[in-house]
C-alpha cells in the first residue's frame, strides 16, 4: 500500500516535468503552494500566469521554476568574498 503511495508521488512528479502548461492543482502539488496563496499571487501579478478564456488560470512550468528562484539568497561565504573584494577594492 505504501509503496503504491510512493509510485504515484513519483508519476506526479514525473508528469509536472513532462508537461509545459500546468493547471492550478499541479503548480500547488508542484511547488507546495497553496492554491488559495497561489490565486492570491496571480490576482495581485506576482506569478506569470495565463487565462485564454478570462477565466480559467494556466501556467508554463518554466516560467514557475524560474520564478521560483527568484530573490535568491546570497551564502555567508558568498557575502564575505564580497565584502573581501570591496575592502581590497577602497583601500
Amino acid at each position: 500500500m505504501e509503496e503504491n503511495k510512493i509510485l504515484e508521488a513519483l508519476a506526479d512528479r514525473l508528469a509536472y516535468c513532462t508537461k509545459e502548461v500546468l493547471t492550478a492543482d499541479e503548480v500547488s502539488r508542484y511547488t507546495g503552494i497553496s492554491k488559495s496563496y497561489l490565486y492570491k499571487l496571480t490576482m495581485n501579478r506576482e506569478i506569470p500566469h495565463y487565462k485564454p478564456t478570462g477565466k480559467l488560470v494556466f501556467f508554463n512550468r518554466r516560467e514557475v521554476e524560474q520564478w521560483l528562484q527568484n530573490n535568491r539568497i546570497k551564502t555567508e561565504s558568498e557575502l564575505n568574498q564580497e565584502a573581501q573584494s570591496y575592502c581590497r577594492k577602497n583601500k
